[in-house]
């Protein structure tokens, strides 16, 4: 099959930045070599931030490896374009900017309109414990004042917000204000709490939440999100595809890796060996159509619909 992949979630600018690595050729889950193989890939790219450094230090790491990520000769020859709305649909490499763990804001509410201005579009405000933003999925808090502020302005700058890593009242906080503007809100990297019920996946109410505001949700690889073990195989993926389908959310299931953040099932050493996870829905007797859907219509769709926004 003719494959194309929109992907919600990669930690691989992290990776790249700390191990001096370029996009081409290296050791991690995304190259251009094991990317090679999509028809068109696009990737959100996450800058994530280590939670030793303070909030301030983050900021500044987050400068320093969006300037590495944007001086990759991959970038800067064109290989690779860094895209602040939905791309056209050609063959190439597309990469969307996001945040991951907006603790680095640190109370600055212009620093959600330099994120804006510095390209990224989606914000996930929360990874651990509490900050400034609020409550993560580890702790019963919500938002803070600050938090409630940052996500406001940033849903009125045209940001997509996402609540992988949310408390549960922070979700619902994130819901509520992207509601009040009339925003999607996505789940980039999590699956679903029914069949694997750990804090990091979304409950129902939580999905149902996602698909009536229009969003989507990236399936995570990671297997301790897949099932209650060390291990997982990718054939644990199939119990949460199935409940996401049973609970309507064909046109709006993705795939968010967590590529290069994560730990992978035994099979997949790359992104390439996503072929893997084609070849076993159609041997489960899934259409063609759904797995297009799930590697990139879906998510296409939904940046065609919400990523609008210029530069």
């Amino acid at each position: 099959m003719d494959l194309s992949l929109f992907d919600l979630h990669c930690d691989t600018a992290f990776e790249l930045f700390a191990t001096k690595q370029r996009l081409a050729s290296n050791n991690l889950h995304i190259s251009l070599e094991n990317t090679a193989k999509f028809k068109q890939y696009i990737q959100v790219m996450a800058f994530f931030t280590s939670p030793d450094l303070t909030d301030n230090a983050g900021w500044d790491r987050f400068l320093k490896m969006r300037k590495y990520l944007l001086a990759d000769p991959a970038v800067t020859f064109g290989t690779v374009e860094a895209v602040t709305t939905c791309p056209p649909r050609k063959k190439g490499v597309s990469l969307l900017f996001a945040i991951e763990d907006t603790r680095i804001f640190s109370g600055q509410i212009d620093r959600v309109t330099q994120a804006f201005l510095l390209g990224v579009r989606v914000l996930t405000p929360l990874w651990a414990g509490e900050t400034c933003m609020g409550g993560a999925h580890d702790t019963d808090a919500g938002l803070t004042d600050f938090g409630r502020q940052a996500i406001t302005k940033a849903l009125s700058l045209g940001m997509i917000l996402d609540v992988s890593h949310a408390s549960v009242r922070s979700a619902e906080e994130i819901f509520s204000l992207a509601a009040a503007q009339k925003r999607p809100v996505i789940a980039s990297h999590s699956n679903a709490a029914d069949v694997c019920p750990v804090s990091r996946n979304l409950s129902r109410t939580q999905i149902h939440r996602i698909l009536d505001l229009g969003g989507i949700i990236g399936l995570n690889l990671y297997p301790r999100f897949l099932k209650k073990s060390k291990s997982a195989s990718i054939n644990d993926l199939l119990p949460h595809i199935e409940f996401f389908l049973e609970e309507g959310a064909e046109h709006a299931l993705c795939l968010g890796g967590d590529w290069d953040g994560a730990t992978l099932p035994e099979e997949l050493h790359s992104i390439q060996d996503l072929s893997k996870l084609a070849d076993l829905l159609l041997s489960k007797n899934h259409s063609e159509t759904l797995i297009q859907n799930l590697f990139f219509e879906n998510a296409y769709s939904f940046a065609k619909k919400y990523m609008t926004f210029l530069f």
